[in-house]
């Protein structure tokens, strides 16, 4: 190499460059979308293993670009940014916040905290600003939209999926202006722009909220099962649980609402069946709830964070699935049923379990609908006889309801584990004894329920009760 020229070693200098550029050229093409061309070997390895930039979600390129301009300065100039930011939240400089969280999505659009923090800022801290639940309900859409860009952009997140389906489910269905904001959802007050109809930009089908967060939750739980990805949220086995305990909130917040309709202007015989067609809507809401919760979430196989692969439902077919998981595993079948049962009380399956049963039943919708008929008489046509006739039908029906759940004689499901059922008995009563009263009819020895009335454990709720129902009654 010594006695080699100048002009030489330049050549062979270069011959080698050149003979290094092939693999590189090679191996990092881009993938061709014809499939002819170069390999592109890492490309397509990229591709097969979802480890490329275009692999995680939409691609920005001008996030790109900020990158190569930044090389290794990305991490200092995204610090600096985050500490403007939280100067800009206190300040309640929401205009320059928002802008400034743009420029850190520009750096880490793959940083899942970036879109929760601005979509939680604009939903809450921002829209609290406004004064008209129409303009705070466009701040909290605003948060909505934004959650979306971060999901779009990260579609091997599953948190992602899942904050968007709380945040439509929870944002929408526990606020002060909850029964508004639902409203809102199926029909937005942006008439000019949706024309009575929904945002269809994040209600495309025009659903109640919580089926909306249902499909949410399930997109989540699909990215955990195709995609081969974790999720850092909680266990496993409880956030598997959230599109089925979705649909029963749905199930709960109808029958909340009660019947959507002027029932003041309609005959008794129109009244009953704008009730029934309720109750019905309801009842199967719950049938579905309970299908889900015990065929598809109670048999699904999921990894338990302390003792292997177990399932929740413990019938006679689910408790064979867990012995053969037992013995696929090397393991007794009494240390399955232990872990299986400590999951089944963290996840609370047999409560949904009994409570769908309960709220599914023929009988449970005749003792929704009476009860509901009988408060309406009583408190706004004031028809006492009727208000006593419905009200006495209702509690008769829910107690056959109670009866049907009774364990031994010390023990009932109903009175033990369900407190709202318990309440709406007790509240019932109240109405009831005091439409007795107006009557002038003595409250008899024996009458649907009684059982409840005068258990002393709830002498405080029943207190309680009275003293809403005087608030409610306008008597206090």
């Amino acid at each position: 190499m010594n006695q080699l020229t100048v002009g030489q070693r330049k050549m062979i200098y270069a011959g080698t460059a050149v003979v290094l550029l092939i693999p590189i050229i090679l191996l990092g093409a881009p993938a061709s979308k014809s499939g002819g061309g170069t390999p592109a070997w890492l490309a397509q390895s990229r591709e097969k293993n979802d480890l490329g930039e275009a692999s995680l979600g939409d691609v920005d390129p001008t996030s790109a670009t900020m990158n190569l301009v930044l090389l290794g300065m990305r991490g200092v100039a995204a610090s600096v940014l985050w500490s403007k930011a939280d100067e800009y939240k206190d300040k309640k400089n929401f205009s320059q916040l928002e802008q400034t969280v743009e420029s850190i999505i520009l750096l880490q659009p793959h940083f899942k905290s970036v879109w929760r923090y601005q979509a939680w800022n604009l939903a809450y801290n921002v829209s609290n600003e406004c004064d008209a639940v129409a303009d705070r309900f466009y701040w909290v859409k605003r948060g909505a939209k934004f959650l979306q860009r971060g999901v779009a952009r990260n579609r091997l997140v599953p948190e992602l999926y899942f904050d968007m389906g709380t945040f439509v489910g929870n944002k929408l269905g526990n606020a002060d202006e909850k029964q508004t904001y639902r409203k809102f959802f199926r029909v937005d007050p942006d008439e000019a722009r949706w024309k009575g109809g929904p945002d269809e930009e994040i209600n495309p089908k025009g659903e109640d909220n919580y089926l909306v967060a249902r499909d949410w939750y399930e997109r989540a739980n699909k990215v955990l099962e195709n995609k081969g990805v974790e999720q850092h949220t909680m266990d496993l086995a409880l956030f598997l649980a959230y599109p089925y305990r979705s649909l029963m909130s749905y199930a709960q917040v109808m029958q909340k609402d009660g019947v959507q309709a002027d029932l003041d202007s309609m005959t008794p015989e129109q009244v009953k069946t704008a009730y029934m067609e309720w109750a019905k809507t309801v009842r199967g809401a719950w049938d579905q709830a309970y299908d889900e919760w015990t065929n598809i979430y109670g048999r699904r196989k999921f990894a338990s964070a302390g003792f292997g692969t177990l399932l929740l439902e413990n019938d006679e077919s689910g408790l064979k699935e867990l012995a053969e998981i037992a013995k696929e595993e090397n393991v007794t079948y009494e240390q399955k049923k232990e872990w299986q049962d400590r999951y089944r009380k963290l996840t609370s399956y047999p409560y949904w379990k009994l409570h769908c049963d309960i709220e599914k039943r023929e009988t449970m919708t005749q003792a929704r609908y009476h009860l509901a008929e009988g408060r309406r008489l009583y408190r706004e046509v004031q028809d006492f006889d009727a208000a006593r006739a419905n009200l006495e039908q209702g509690l008769g029906e829910l107690a056959q309801v109670v009866r049907e759940y009774q364990v031994n004689a010390e023990t009932n499901l109903v009175v033990s584990d369900e407190e709202e059922i318990i309440e709406e008995a007790l509240k019932a009563i109240i109405i009831w004894r005091q439409v007795m009263e107006l009557l002038g009819q003595p409250i008899p020895e024996n009458y649907p329920l009684k059982e409840l009335w005068v258990i002393p454990e709830l002498q405080g709720q029943r207190d309680e009760l009275q003293l809403r129902f005087q608030q409610w009654n306008g008597t206090l």
